[in-house]
């Protein structure tokens, strides 16, 4: 799951300067593809510049958000444990990059919009992606998916042996307030080692 969550807030720099810069919130779901059993969940993903910040809704665990900045590497979660407003800096992202190749094959509509189809190669494997060219995002993937030459609008991640399909139900154009991606005052900040202590039996939700 943190690997979906990770490559989901991972959103890439894009180089083509011909197309229009995204800012807005994609609302995505990551479901099974397959007779796999995973949790559902829900993302808003609010893009503006190099930033980004997730909302995160899930079945089995408490809902939190993520905000990273993709040019200062500075991230942030925010989230309610016992009761008290938190924010962790310092959270680790994903950041191994993906080798990106176009593959001929008829446009696939994905939240209104034409997407083309590519795949992403890592060292942990291969990822089929649909993209809209009709835009860039300097913080999609988080440099991961650098390569891809539009907005990722769905992904079919494969790992062992199951596939998980995180696709953008809708996409909205409307503004994104500046204040999405600042703390809170009453959020109380901490590092992350300050919050591996409170979480002993769940250090897999640093990594």
């Amino acid at each position: 799951m943190n690997r979906i969550i990770l490559l989901i807030l991972a959103f890439a720099w894009i180089h083509s300067q011909a197309q229009q810069a995204f800012e807005g919130t994609l609302f995505i779901e990551v479901i099974s593809a397959d007779s796999s059993d995973i949790p559902h969940m829900d993302f808003e993903v609010k893009l503006k510049g190099s930033k980004a910040r997730m909302n995160i809704h899930s079945e089995n665990i408490d809902d939190y958000s993520l905000i990273i900045d993709y040019e200062t590497g500075e991230s942030v979660m925010l989230k309610t444990h016992n009761g008290e407003k938190i924010a962790v800096r310092g959270i680790k992202t994903f950041t191994e990059v993906g080798a990106f190749s176009a593959e001929n094959a008829k446009l696939k509509k994905v939240a209104g919009y034409n997407c083309r189809k590519g795949k992403i190669t890592t060292n942990e494997g291969s990822s089929e992606v649909y993209y809209s060219t009709a835009f860039k995002s300097s913080a999609q993937f988080f440099g991961a998916y650098s390569d891809v030459p539009g907005l990722i609008l769905e992904l079919h991640l494969s790992k062992d042996g199951t596939t998980q399909l995180v696709r953008t139900k809708k996409l909205s154009k409307r503004k994104v307030r500046d204040d999405e991606f600042v703390v809170p005052a009453e959020f109380r900040e901490m590092s992350e080692s300050e919050y591996q202590l409170l979480l002993p039996v769940f250090p897999e939700l640093l990594r």
